[in-house]
């Protein structure tokens, strides 16, 4: 996994390092699928220290179905699928003064950053937070989302033509003569195509939320500007869309 990953750790313990490569006797894990997003690193110096009920608590605030109570272990490992951008991952990792956050998705990363920091203020935790990106992981969430887009291009491409191949026929008793054989089998499959592209828009489906929110993610956690890049990345996906075209979008937004 192209993960970065994010670290909140207390200043005031010797063996903090230790702390986080030990392997602690007793363990409580948990897999979920959620509608989640993007990992990043971030560490966080506390010289008060946090418990780990507070970082449960953060957790809590974080992401929906999580019980408000913490489990009773030395270190808790929260594991999380999204359902809803290809499948990227975020896992958290918690103890007393340590709590890591991994990812494979820059804009969960970012929301992470945020979040924690926000939780932090209100508890009065001086904080120090460090992010450690891997920008492969662009490449890398571009290409989970792929599939989708060009599924449901190829599904607003289909219904086009099945719209002009039927007002044809309207007009020709003997269409399927001259027709192609893709051409035939879209005029056969009208109903079925229009069946099936219902509700499936890219501009509402949420894909373009999805990207645009990587696209500011990264430029929030690098000091980059997005301007006239959003409306860009809708031009892309409404006349020249491919994988390799949005690639070396961001490869080039990246660069500005």
């Amino acid at each position: 996994m192209r993960s970065d990953r994010v670290t909140v750790k207390n200043t005031d313990e010797d063996d903090d390092e230790e702390h986080e490569k030990a392997t602690h006797p007793s363990c409580w894990q948990m897999s979920r699928y959620e509608p989640l997003w993007h990992f990043l690193r971030q560490e966080a110096e506390d010289r008060r220290g946090f418990s780990i009920a507070e970082a449960h608590a953060w957790l809590h605030n974080l992401l929906p179905n999580v019980p408000s109570k913490c489990p009773p272990a030395d270190t808790i490992t929260n594991n999380y699928q999204c359902a809803v951008n290809g499948g990227t991952q975020l896992q958290f990792t918690y103890s007393k003064g340590l709590a890591i956050f991994r990812s494979d998705c820059m804009t969960t990363i970012c929301i992470i950053r945020d979040k924690v920091s926000e939780q932090t203020i209100k508890m009065q935790i001086r904080v120090e937070v460090t992010c450690e990106l891997n920008h492969d992981s662009i490449d890398h969430c571009l290409k989970l989302i792929d599939p989708k887009i060009t599924s449901m291009l190829t599904l607003e491409t289909q219904k086009l033509y099945a719209a002009a191949l039927k007002e044809l026929e309207s007009n020709n008793d003997d269409i399927y003569s001259f027709l192609s054989p893709a051409n035939a089998k879209i005029l056969r499959d009208h109903d079925e195509i229009y069946a099936n592209a219902e509700g499936q828009f890219v501009e509402d489906s949420g894909v373009l939320a999805i990207l645009e929110n990587l696209l500011l993610a990264r430029a929030k956690l690098t000091g980059k500007s997005t301007r006239g890049k959003m409306e860009a990345i809708k031009e892309l996906i409404s006349s020249d869309y491919s994988l390799q075209n949005m690639q070396k979008f961001f490869k080039n937004a990246a660069n500005d």
